[in-house]
């Protein structure tokens, strides 16, 4: 687990807002070209999630059910098809301060490290204080470059994953 603190010194400033062209908050019209995605993307994968239903890849990546909890951005190009994809989520820590975590990342255009600036400035504008990211599918020279910190240890729970077929 890797954490950025919003204000810290020696943290670099972020842009006051994203910039990657097409960049939005994902609806739930997006769910079956984003849902492709996700999966082509994840296949590259041994271990990955596979959603087999648009009602279990809304539930996870929309959340209408709790609202201000889960934020999913897309990037749509010009011809209207999604090709990038950021998931975060915003839950207080022990202390009651509302923190960020980056649970995707997927990119097929877009620089990874500009969708994760996008998303830190994105959760900054939702409220919360620190972002935290696992460095699972993200390089930590990029982590690194943006002024993230290593903060321990994460546990990771397989369930409703797939072993390469």
């Amino acid at each position: 687990q890797w954490i950025y603190r919003f204000g810290h010194p020696t943290n670099s400033q972020l842009p006051s807002s994203p910039r990657t062209r097409g960049w939005r908050r994902m609806t739930s019209k997006d769910v079956p070209s984003a849902m492709v995605l996700v999966n082509k993307w994840s296949s590259q994968f041994e271990i990955r999630r596979v959603f087999t239903s648009e009602e279990e890849f809304c539930h996870y990546f929309v959340c209408p059910n709790v609202p201000n909890h889960v934020y999913t951005h897309v990037v749509e190009n010009e011809t209207g098809s999604i090709t990038d994809l950021v998931r975060y989520i915003i839950v207080s820590d022990k202390t009651g301060t509302p923190v960020a975590s980056i649970t995707a990342v997927i990119s097929t255009q877009s620089s990874v490290h500009q969708l994760i600036i996008d998303a830190m400035v994105s959760a900054k504008e939702n409220g919360a204080k620190h972002v935290g990211v696992n460095q699972t599918n993200i390089s930590i020279d990029i982590l690194q470059l943006l002024s993230f910190q290593p903060s321990g240890s994460l546990a990771y729970f397989f369930y409703n994953y797939r072993y390469h077929e």
